[in-house]
């Protein structure tokens, strides 16, 4: 059974205490308030440490095990949300509703005021060892580094703040250019990958290869393919330093229970205990979940549309469409057809199983933000734009020998890619791989934003479908700012 964040309880009622304080501060309009955690004692430090992370897991944050997690992955050009998610399909009308991820963005800002805050905390402090302090400062700063990367993508311009909020003279600030966040980010992702270990015993905490698979991907967002390349091959040449590799069962990686696998680089951990799992495996599944075999409970919130390119030309014979894609299950030794929207989805997502949750805020599927398989893609795709595919072919034709099933160090005739693609069909094919590798865990819309793909996959899907109103083209790509920034910080408007 995973372990739960047992400090987080303690480490949110400590913060409550401290904003209720900075609030009577405020609302008597005296000096400002003095934050202070008092003594830093190892243990009050590794526990202050678990709070800062524990915004990103919390069931009800809205943040990716729910709003995002289903909402972007939604939007990809294979999914559509049925009648109960409709607006996710309607990718205008949500982009511009200011109130579409207004809950996610409130949790994103608690995990970066929380950093922000041990970062200060960690300054005045002249008692903890060194090193201690280091990797501190280092796992603050990429969970500010990875929130921000986050929000760049989802929002562009945001207010940045590296400062924690003492009182409400605090709260005006700025929205910052875009290129100006992706330098922050790339500097706390710089300092961490300097400070933080080569492993962790504790699941869910960053490392030095977790720093370099977030800069990896960074440098190819920003289409710095060099950087990214050269930072996924250093992930790739140490993967025994780091303990990564690729995980051979598909069961073993998505596994409820295990609190890690030798693939995890960075994930977001979730329990089989009331209001301290993910929501993931309860959002796909349907009614017959528990029988079925996949979930607690199912709410039917979508499916996958089996006529949009990517998924019609999928191998049936890839272990990766068996583990994920279904239309039938059985329950009691018969076959039985599942739940669909015919003239919408015709195809359930079941990458998340988790049965014996005992509730659907306690599916224990970990969500994973980097797998070792992050790394070898990001340096197939630069390798390639870089050089062309020659020196490319083996990391991603590592990422599909596992999906077929053979051996990872040995050619395949079934698995590998053919030889002599030109650099454009190369590209192409990892587009196309990364698709079925990251299949429900929202990098989809995240990719075809960043490669200008997005308007065209959309387009083509939604000449497919029988309703085509359902897959507007999108005349926009960045969601608008929530009203409870813009209420409260006049300077975002």
């Amino acid at each position: 059974m995973k372990p739960t964040n047992f400090y987080a309880l303690l480490i949110t009622l400590l913060l409550v205490t401290i904003s209720q304080a900075a609030c009577d501060k405020m609302l008597d309009e005296k000096p400002k308030a003095t934050l202070e955690l008092g003594q830093l004692t190892p243990d009050i430090l590794d526990q202050t440490l678990v709070g800062v992370y524990e915004p990103l897991t919390r069931s009800r944050g809205r943040l990716w095990e729910s709003t995002v997690g289903l909402g972007l992955e939604l939007m990809s050009d294979y999914a559509d949300g049925g009648p109960t998610q409709v607006a996710w399909s309607n990718y205008n009308n949500i982009m511009n509703n200011p109130n579409a991820l207004g809950q996610p963005w409130t949790t994103l800002y608690e995990a970066i005021g929380r950093a922000n805050y041990l970062i200060v905390a960690l300054d005045a402090n002249t008692t903890l060892a060194t090193d201690l302090k280091d990797k501190a400062y280092g796992e603050a700063r990429f969970v500010r580094a990875i929130c921000y990367f986050f929000a760049v993508r989802v929002w562009g311009k945001v207010p940045m703040r590296l400062k924690p909020i003492i009182n409400s003279g605090d709260v005006a600030l700025a929205k910052s250019d875009i290129p100006v966040i992706y330098n922050q980010i790339i500097e706390d992702l710089k300092f961490a990958e300097g400070v933080l270990p080569n492993k962790t015993g504790a699941p869910g905490r960053a490392t030095k290869g977790a720093a370099k698979v977030a800069l990896a991907d960074v440098y190819l967002t920003q289409g710095d393919n060099q950087k990214a390349r050269d930072k996924a091959k250093e992930v790739i040449d140490n993967k025994a330093t780091y303990g990564y590799n690729l995980e051979p069962s598909l069961a073993t990686v998505y596994s409820p229970t295990l609190p890690t696998n030798m693939e995890d680089v960075f994930s977001l951990k979730f329990s089989q205990f009331l209001d301290r799992g993910s929501f993931m495996a309860s959002y796909w599944a349907d009614s017959k979940a528990k029988a079925a075999g996949y979930s607690v409970s199912g709410n039917k919130f979508g499916g996958i549309i089996s006529v949009a390119p990517l998924i019609k030309n999928w191998d049936v014979k890839d272990l990766r469409r068996q583990f994920s894609l279904y239309d039938t299950y059985v329950i009691n030794g018969a076959t039985v057809k599942a739940e669909i929207e015919p003239d919408i989805y015709d195809l359930r997502l079941g990458k998340y199983k988790d049965p014996n949750a005992p509730i659907d805020t306690g599916n224990g599927n970990d969500f994973y933000l980097y797998r070792y398989a992050d790394a070898l893609l990001i340096f197939a795709e630069a390798e390639n734009k870089l050089n062309g595919p020659a020196a490319a072919y083996d990391a991603i034709n590592i990422v599909r020998r596992r999906a077929y099933g053979v051996s990872l160090d040995v050619p395949s005739a079934l698995a590998d890619l053919p030889a002599g693609l030109s650099q454009t069909a190369f590209d192409d094919m990892v587009f196309r791989e990364r698709g079925y590798e990251f299949i429900g865990e929202a990098k989809r819309w995240f990719d075809m934003v960043r490669t200008g793909r997005a308007a065209q996959l959309i387009t083509e899907v939604r000449g497919l479908i029988k309703q085509p109103v359902r897959k507007p083209t999108p005349s926009r790509f960045l969601f608008a700012l929530p009203d409870v920034e813009l209420q409260n910080n006049p300077l975002a408007n």
